[in-house]
């Protein structure tokens, strides 16, 4: 029987890194079927979710300890299940440039939260602004909305909360490949 573990990892950012952590996982006949890697400075994180056997995952998890001291990292592991819906979703991306403000995620993941919408996927990243140097955020999420909710109204509700915030916002359905 298949399982999933999710694993997180953080630590110094080494070239080759990604290269021995997936081999790391290979070794013990599992594999990636997400993940979400990214250089933070001069640290590096990492958000994967590993399936494989229930006796593979078992012996990959009790492995990290000794990767974790081996590379200086900081892991830590969770089991999971595989997404499951019981209800009807429909994806939509949200695209967001604005200048960088501490107000902004925190008061976009309220109104969502306040929808009962769930954010499955967030990335965001400042940047200066070309001709001004002016700190700007760029923000991309993937959101899931319940079928029984008015795409209409909800919105509606979205272009007025991006004009109180001065943001310049696209919500739109994602589109399958």
């Amino acid at each position: 029987m298949e399982q999933y573990l999710v694993v997180s990892i953080l630590g110094p950012n080494n070239i080759g890194i990604l290269n021995s952590i997936s081999a790391h996982i290979k070794k013990h006949h599992c594999w990636i079927v997400r993940s979400h890697v990214t250089v933070l400075g001069t640290a590096f994180g990492m958000l994967l979710q590993i399936n494989g056997k229930w006796n593979h995952i078992a012996k990959l998890e009790t492995s990290f300890d000794t990767l974790a001291k081996k590379y200086d990292f900081a892991i830590r592991t969770l089991r999971c299940n595989p997404t499951a819906y019981s209800e009807r979703l429909i994806t939509y991306s949200v695209d967001i440039i604005t200048t960088q403000r501490p107000e902004i995620i925190p008061t976009l993941s309220q109104f969502f939260m306040r929808q009962k919408i769930n954010i499955s996927d967030m990335h965001c990243e400042s940047f200066a602004a070309r001709l001004t140097a002016t700190e700007m955020l760029s923000l991309t999420m993937k959101i899931h909305i319940p079928a029984d909710i008015s795409l209409a109204d909800l919105r509606e509700e979205f272009i007025n909360l991006c004009d109180e915030l001065n943001l310049d916002a696209v919500m739109e359905p994602e589109r399958g490949i």
